[in-house]
């Protein structure tokens, strides 16, 4: 059976700081671990250093006054400059195969498939027992798409509603934010970093990650395009989007460390107080 993020981390805790099985050429603090009855290495969680933490929440703080002024801007005006020319510069766009290409990234994160995709995505995450990485998938996935509601419920910007700019469905909802942008950028970036540091730490899946990896970026990068290209939205929606969904993901991956580094002290605590008890007791 595969071992749990949290037995992991707990192997990762009692182990030396030079493990004698440890491989040639890695660091002090990589020992092994036994997943499923292979043996792959493991690597105690690193502290982030206050200059990556300052780095972070510099940007978030950043990323969140820009998301503000564009939305209240957004609530005065139905579109910005340039929305109208960029959406008819993408709606150039006559190739059928890769207008087919582009527009999927869409298809695939209405509301219904979306959501069925991420629980199917956390489902499999609880039953490798990862259970931070599905905490952390959840809240990227669901977190984004109720901050997407309450934001465009807040603004209530009309979807374009131009006569030269193509629509393929009249939606009748509001258009700021692009709640498939916000989705796709928080959920699939998650999942893009979650497989990253994964392949990292355990070389021999990297080929098994790939896919995933392939898949996270197609989504990301094409999401944005698709929404202006089907005329559902004005590439300001888009810009909002990516900064709501950015949010949510910095958010989803700070928490994920933050787990990891609770359950790494309450371990330490819960050692030292073993011990303690075990000298107390000779």
């Amino acid at each position: 059976m595969a071992q749990s993020d949290i037995e992991i981390e707990k192997t990762n805790q009692a182990e030396p700081a030079h493990t004698p099985n440890a491989s040639p050429g890695m660091p002090p603090g990589v020992g092994s671990a036994t997943v499923g009855g292979a043996s792959i290495s493991s690597q105690k969680e690193p502290r982030w250093s206050k200059q990556r933490i300052a780095f972070f929440t510099v940007l978030w703080v950043v990323g969140a006054a820009l998301l503000t002024v564009v939305s209240f801007q957004a609530s005065k005006f139905a579109e910005f400059p340039g929305d109208v020319s960029l959406t008819k510069w993408f709606q150039q766009l006559h190739q059928p195969v890769l207008v087919h290409i582009i527009n999927f990234a869409s298809d695939a994160n209405w509301p219904y498939p979306a959501g069925a995709i991420a629980i199917s995505v956390i489902v499999i995450l609880l039953l490798f027992r990862r259970f931070r990485a599905a905490l952390c998938a959840f809240i990227a996935a669901f977190g984004a798409d109720l901050a997407n509601v309450t934001l465009n419920s807040i603004v209530a910007r009309p979807r374009p509603n131009d006569t030269q700019i193509a629509v393929v469905a009249h939606l009748g909802l509001h258009s700021y934010p692009s709640g498939h942008v916000s989705h796709v950028i928080a959920f699939y970036g998650f999942l893009l970093y979650l497989s990253i540091r994964t392949s990292r730490a355990h070389p021999k899946w990297r080929l098994w990650l790939l896919p995933v990896q392939l898949i996270c970026g197609y989504m990301i990068v094409f999401v944005g395009p698709s929404r202006v290209l089907e005329g559902e939205h004005w590439p300001s929606d888009v810009l909002a989007g990516y900064l709501l969904g950015g949010l949510m993901l910095i958010v989803a991956i700070a928490l994920y460390h933050w787990v990891t580094l609770w359950w790494q002290q309450r371990q330490h605590k819960a050692q030292a107080i073993n011990q303690k008890e075990k000298d107390h007791a000779e």
